[in-house]
């Protein structure tokens, strides 16, 4: 076997025991922006703080907009005034309450109602 069949023989078993570890199921919610005032700071951080428990990425998006929830700046760029519908996104079922717990803050409208 030559050089270059051996470094494609290992990039190939490489990619196939990297998909076995991310064959997880990806979920979204969608959820509403209701509060008055949008997503402004408050609600950005607080949401960067749930998402920090995660285990993998969780992800905020805003139409063709996708942001990493752990960045109250990316949050912010978002625009996310009264009405925006917002997808949440977890790349692992085993972040399923923190899913559960964006959600939730979303629909209480950041508690600020």
């Amino acid at each position: 076997m030559t050089f270059y069949e051996e470094r494609y023989k290992e990039k190939k078993n490489f990619f196939k025991e990297r998909n076995k570890v991310n064959n997880t199921k990806i979920c979204t919610r969608k959820t509403l922006v209701i509060n008055e005032l949008g997503m402004h700071a408050r609600p950005a951080s607080k949401i960067a703080q749930i998402a920090e428990a995660a285990q993998f990425d969780v992800w905020l998006c805003v139409d063709s907009t996708k942001v990493d929830a752990t960045s109250i700046i990316d949050i912010l760029t978002l625009c996310a005034v009264k009405g925006t519908q917002v997808v949440i996104e977890i790349e692992n079922q085993k972040d399923i309450i923190i899913l559960d717990q964006i959600t939730e803050f979303f629909e209480i409208g950041f508690g600020e109602l």
